[in-house]
Order: structure tokens, then C-alpha cells, then sequence
């Protein structure tokens, strides 16, 4: 009876907390505060990503210690690949020391006072909620949840790996994440379409060019080939105008256990080929398998087709019926601050990014981030 009582308790303590996401994992609600300052200048941006950085220490250090049971069990699972999950955490506190040496001398000494190319012990302040000013507080705690719950998304997907590959880890020199990038710098990139004519592709093609922006599109080759069907050449290139188009497989299924792997990347290229010719047509340039996943063979595939694949390590997670517009422009500020520079996930297929996208471009238009164009890249 004892033992029926602790797992009710278990599962009432941890139900509210997720909800069904890719690769059938469990993610939790994600709830935020905006931050309490004005987003005006480069040194407003450095204030607030050294602020997010330090919470997500505070946060990523009491995850850091647990032992391999503990750990799966808060990611509910049966068993961590250890090895993975090590190797996430050493690369998540190179990037974030990096980041912390691209801080301004003046952002530094803001609010809570750090020494410069301080080392990760001196960065885990004791007290740190105690060290904002109280109008703070609400920021704090509701960025403390958004990081309890990302933290947990992060460990989750590199327990998986590489039984289930995805976007935590590299899995080959062939996959671009994004944290390489030139600090704060972005490349946008959508996935699943396109729409039908008129559709959620069309009406987001038309708030990318108000704001003067452009982005990757990872296009499915059954969508793809529906609208070239009810359309024509002409009209989608006028359409994707400065935006790349390239391929995410014929259908959304994952890629590194599918048997016709090879077909769904070729006959997709050899859509957008028709469409986009370029001068090598054997050349896929960029391929984003669908929910991260790919294999060795793919890997070895790629190599030789002198071609990369686009992974990201933003992910707005506006699929999710959990999550409002604001929430999820909020999760893509907080992440932007955090990484300072990288690949950002959307999909044009659903219609939250046409608003978060605005909401996103006007908080940061006066930071001289660098939005990156497609064609550069």
C-alpha cells in the first residue's frame, strides 16, 4: 500500500509538469517574465544575456551533480546514455564561458559585478536571487522555471543520444548546430511547408519581407510537389523571392531508422532542383533531417555529396499547443540571450511565428544584433 501511495504522489508531482514533443519525449510547460529592463542598446542586450546566464547556471549546476539514477528519473526516463549527457554538460559550459567573454567591460560591472574571463566556480554565485534589485524578483523566478524546464528538455535529448539522435549532439562534421556562429548572429529557419496557395507559407513570406528579413525553408517533397501542382514555377520562385529553399525529406518521418531514407532526400532535391536549378544538380548543399535524426549511412552519404546538415539549436517550439504567442517569443528572447548567436527553429506551416517573429524583430531591433541572410551563409 505504501508503495501505491509514493508512485501516485510521483505522478502527481510530475504530471502538471510535461506534455508529449518530439520524438515522443516529454516537455514541460514552459512560463516567463519579460525582462524588467529596456531592450535599447548592445550593452542592454550584454546586461540582460549575462542576467540569463547566470540562471541558467544557478539552474544547470543542481542538475549537474545528480547521479545517472536521479537524473532519469527527473527526465523520466528508465536509463541516461551517461556519456552523452556528460559531454552536453562540458560543451554547455564552454559555450557559456565563451559567451560571458564576448560581454562588454560596462555589462560586466551591471547589476551583479563579475571580474573578466571569469571561470565557471566564480560564475555560480550563491545567493543569486538575493543579488537582483527586488523589482527583479517576478524575472527571477519565472526565469528560474523556464530553465528548470529547459534544462530538463536539454538532458533529456542527450540521455537519448545517440539511440535517438537529434539536435543536442554533434554527430558528424557534416551537421551545422549554429553555436559556431559569429556572436550575435542569426539565421532564421522554417520547416514542414509549404502551405496550400495563400496558406501559413505565403502569409509568413509576406511578414518576412515587411521586415526586410529572409530565412531557410526545409520543405517536405509531398508539400512541395501539391503546390508546385497547384501553382507553377514562376509563382514559387516569386514567392520564396530571398529566401533558400532546401530539402527535409519527402515526409516527416524520422530519417534514422527509415528504410526509404535515401529516395525521400533525392526525390525532394530533384523537386527543388526543377524548380531552383543550380549549377551542380547531384548537389543537396543543405538537408535538415526531420526531427534531427540521421544515421551513419546518412552521414557518409552527405560527406560525399560535399553536403551539410542543418540542425539548430534554438527551437521556438511553436508546434506546441501549450504554448501562446507570447510564450513562445518569449522562450526565443530568453534563448537568443542565453546562446547569443545561432539557428533559430520555426515551422511555416503553423501560424504562431507570423506574430512571433514581429515581436521578436521589434525587442531586439535597437541591440545591432545581425539577422543573417540564407544566400550568405
Amino acid at each position: 500500500m505504501k508503495k501505491r501511495v509514493n508512485y501516485i504522489c510521483f505522478v502527481l508531482l510530475f504530471m502538471p509538469l510535461f506534455f508529449f514533443g518530439a520524438n515522443g519525449a516529454n516537455f514541460p510547460i514552459t512560463k516567463t517574465e519579460p525582462w524588467p529592463l529596456k531592450m535599447e542598446s548592445p550593452l542592454s542586450f550584454d546586461i540582460a544575456s549575462k542576467c540569463e546566464m547566470l540562471v541558467f547556471i544557478e539552474v544547470f549546476n543542481s542538475y549537474d551533480s545528480l547521479s545517472a539514477s536521479v537524473l532519469a528519473e527527473s527526465v523520466a526516463l528508465k536509463s541516461v546514455h551517461t556519456k552523452s549527457v556528460t559531454q552536453w554538460k562540458e560543451a554547455t559550459k564552454t559555450r557559456i564561458l565563451v559567451n560571458f567573454n564576448q560581454l562588454s567591460d560596462t555589462a560586466l560591472k551591471e547589476l551583479i559585478p563579475l571580474k573578466k574571463n571569469s571561470n565557471w566556480n566564480a560564475l555560480s554565485l550563491e545567493g543569486l536571487e538575493q543579488q537582483f534589485p527586488s523589482k527583479f524578483n517576478a524575472w527571477y523566478a519565472a526565469t528560474k522555471f523556464f530553465y528548470e524546464d529547459y534544462v530538463k528538455e536539454q538532458i533529456r535529448l542527450a540521455a537519448l543520444f545517440p539511440r535517438i539522435t537529434s539536435e543536442i549532439l554533434q554527430f558528424s562534421e557534416t551537421d551545422i548546430q549554429g553555436h559556431n556562429f559569429t556572436d550575435r548572429h542569426y539565421l532564421l529557419t522554417f520547416d514542414d511547408g509549404p502551405t496550400a496557395v495563400n496558406g501559413n507559407t505565403d502569409k509568413l513570406i509576406h511578414v518576412l519581407d515587411r521586415y526586410n528579413l529572409s530565412g531557410m525553408f526545409f520543405v517536405l517533397g509531398d508539400n512541395f510537389e501539391k503546390r508546385l501542382k497547384a501553382s507553377s514555377i514562376q509563382a514559387l520562385q516569386e514567392l520564396y523571392g530571398e529566401n533558400s529553399v532546401f530539402s527535409h525529406g519527402k515526409v516527416h518521418k524520422a530519417h534514422q531508422k527509415y528504410a526509404e531514407w535515401r529516395s525521400s532526400i533525392d526525390d525532394t532535391n530533384t523537386l527543388i532542383q526543377n524548380v531552383f536549378p543550380t549549377e551542380n544538380k547531384n548537389a543537396l548543399v543543405y538537408f535538415r533531417p526531420p526531427y534531427g535524426q540521421r544515421n551513419t549511412d546518412m552521414v557518409a552519404y552527405f560527406t560525399q555529396k560535399n553536403s551539410k546538415i542543418i540542425l539548430w539549436n534554438i527551437d521556438s517550439r511553436d508546434w506546441s499547443a501549450k504554448l501562446n504567442v507570447q510564450q513562445v517569443a518569449q522562450r526565443e528572447i530568453k534563448l537568443m540571450l542565453l546562446w547569443r548567436k545561432g539557428i533559430l527553429l520555426f515551422h511555416d506551416i503553423h501560424t504562431k511565428v507570423q506574430e512571433v517573429l514581429p515581436i521578436v524583430h521589434e525587442y531586439f531591433k535597437d541591440t545591432e544584433i545581425t539577422w543573417m541572410k540564407p544566400r550568405d551563409f
